[in-house]
């Protein structure tokens, strides 16, 4: 799908990173992970909640989502979601305790300054949950964001390595959320563009090197 952020040009890309993943990603993941049932689940970059109306089929704990915008799909959820509008880098503290971050968060649509750095959206947001978060940290990320260089790799591989990675061997497919309707069934079709799961224990981290990688099965494996 040639509207895909990765594979976009700047000047192409949604305002704000708005790219949404169809729903199965998060099955699999949570195959591959298991969920906390007594942990509450926040997704801070929510869109349409995929997230969230995924996962609240493999756990009843609380499931809270917050964005810049109200996009919720809140007829695709058993349980109505709480939300919460704001600016996830600003939150101090996560708005249930204890709690997991899960999220597909914006990549690389702007630098922003954290902590006294200029960095890129994504490495913001993967330092902040592992700041806000109790629990687990898991962002859905291009593949291509684990090619750092010298001054992200040390995100990865001295501050905060990973307890795992998990890559998809079925491509998903990103459109952006405001040209889904229009697009229609191809909107999750054709994904040009790989992706990961890096999944961190905020309880027990990871020592360098520790990290372990997973390959998803294909979707046609989904129940092997």
């Amino acid at each position: 799908m040639r509207g895909e952020l990765s594979s976009a040009k700047p000047s192409k890309r949604h305002p704000l990173d708005w790219y949404v993943e169809a729903g199965w990603e998060w099955d699999q993941i949570v195959r591959s992970i298991g969920a906390e049932p007594d942990v509450a689940i926040w997704d801070p970059a929510a869109g349409y909640g995929h997230s969230g109306s995924r996962l609240q089929a493999w756990t009843k704990a609380q499931i809270v989502l917050s964005d810049l915008v109200q996009n919720v799909a809140y007829d695709d959820f058993e349980t109505r979601p709480t939300f919460i509008s704001g600016d996830f880098l600003e939150f101090e503290q996560a708005p249930v305790r204890p709690c997991s971050i899960w999220s597909n968060p914006p990549y690389s649509y702007k630098d922003v300054w954290y902590d006294g750095h200029k960095v890129k959206i994504a490495e913001a947001f993967v330092r902040h949950a592992l700041k806000l978060a109790t629990h687990r940290v898991v962002m859905i990320l291009p593949n291509k964001w684990l090619a750092m260089g010298k001054k992200r790799s040390r995100l990865v591989r001295h501050d905060h390595p990973p307890q795992f990675v998990l890559h998809f061997t079925e491509r998903p497919s990103m459109p952006p959320g405001d040209m889904i309707e229009a697009m229609g069934l191809r909107a999750y079709r054709g994904g040009m563009v790989d992706y990961c799961a890096l999944v961190w224990d905020v309880r027990n981290p990871t020592a360098p090197g520790e990290t372990r990688t997973i390959w998803l099965p294909p979707l046609t494996e989904r129940l092997v």
